[in-house]
């Protein structure tokens, strides 16, 4: 089965040059994951604007236009397969994924659509196979600045909101955007109507939903994707005797299906982890970019694999910023490279890093070019420079 078979042809899109506020009542509107951004000039797509982006600090939705906040996405065509969707929706983190023909955006893919669509292969999977078990969470009495922060730098969309050790609700980006951000913004235009508006210093509980639909870990992952599609969730709190011991989202239920991807063709994957204080999802983003860039570049040669990336940051600071450094490292079944780089950006060490393992993969290409005993003189070679 390909994307085409299963994606919408009326999906919620918007010019560039619109306003945040658009998107705002496209989201309340038609319960949408992403809203798909259209250049106003030639047609072309721009990107996706996605409910994470409304938790930007200092944001006026007034005064901020779609192309500013709509994240770039990878090309998906119409004859693309479920798994290469999937795979581009777990690497960005994204529910859903523009189709395009001729760099015009055609019609959209859902994770959910991908998931239901995969039964067979999902048939014999739990939910506990796949969960996340290190959960994290708030409590009923933080403030709801404090869940935008943890949301904004976790990089996730929903917080399951605990009592003690009881779970008593759930908070979550559409939560946020229904009760704080639209009526703040009606607020702004002397048309509150009634409607409450909340500060950021008010507690979670006043805003968290608290009727959660929960999942058994025993439960079939396919299963548990169409309860979300039915009720209109993003996730499902996985409970034991009322203690939350995971969180079953889509992005989990894709994993098998990337799996699947990985056994059936080259690829290397790519393995991001951050020992800093602080990265913002438009860094993390940025580093999946110069990642994408690298492995597209030398797929052909590098093999199946996994490139790991790891970032800390050094005391050493200019201005707010603190450098940082990346260490590469490039494990296939043909080469085994290590690259180090250091830069005021995530994404910039990691781009000098890359150079590094690029240098050596070329350097043993030309060697094994040149000369007739080149296999055997690269294995002495070190791994690592």
């Amino acid at each position: 089965m390909n994307v085409q078979e299963i994606m919408l042809k009326d999906f919620p899109w918007v010019y560039d040059s619109e306003p945040l506020t658009k998107i705002l009542g496209i989201f309340s509107d038609r319960k949408a994951d992403v809203v798909v951004v259209e250049n106003k000039a030639n047609g072309r797509l721009v990107g996706v604007v996605t409910k994470r982006a409304m938790l930007k600090p200092n944001l006026n939705p007034s005064k901020v236009s779609a192309r500013t906040l709509a994240v770039r996405t990878p090309r998906l065509r119409p004859s693309d397969s479920l798994h290469t969707a999937a795979k581009h929706m777990l690497e960005r983190n994204l529910k859903a994924l523009p189709v395009t023909e001729a760099g015009k955006p055609s019609g959209l893919v859902t994770a959910a659509d991908v998931i239901l669509n995969s039964r067979e292969l999902l048939r014999k999977i739990s939910v506990s196979k796949v969960m996340t078990r290190e959960v994290i969470t708030v409590d009923a009495e933080d403030t709801i600045g404090r869940a935008i922060s943890v949301m904004r730098d976790e990089g996730v969309s929903r917080l399951p909101v605990l009592e003690g050790d009881t779970l008593a609700g759930i908070v979550t980006v559409t939560d946020i955007v229904e009760r704080v951000v639209k009526p703040r913004l009606k607020s702004s235009w002397g048309d509150v109507v009634g409607e409450k508006v909340r500060t950021l210093s008010n507690p979670v509980k006043s805003i968290m939903t608290r009727n959660v639909m929960t999942v058994q870990a025993s439960e079939n992952i396919v299963d548990a994707v169409a309860k979300m599609r039915q009720h209109g969730f993003s996730c499902l709190v996985v409970t034991e005797r009322h203690r939350v011991v995971g969180i079953f989202t889509l992005m989990d239920a894709l994993e098998p299906v990337v799996a699947q991807l990985r056994e059936t063709e080259r690829n290397i994957v790519v393995e991001v982890s951050y020992k800093m204080e602080r990265v913002a999802v438009e860094d993390k983003e940025r580093v999946m970019e110069v990642a994408d860039r690298f492995v597209k570049r030398f797929r052909k040669t590098l093999g199946n694999g996994v490139l790991s990336l790891y970032f800390k940051e050094h005391r050493e600071k200019h201005g707010d910023m603190r450098l940082v450094h990346c260490r590469a490292r490039l494990n296939s079944d043909r080469f085994q490279f290590v690259g180090v780089g250091e830069a005021w950006r995530a994404d910039l060490a990691a781009r000098t890093a890359l150079k590094v393992i690029e240098r050596q993969l070329l350097v043993r290409k030309e060697l094994a070019a040149r000369y007739p005993y080149g296999s055997e003189f690269l294995e002495s070679l070190p791994t690592s420079y």
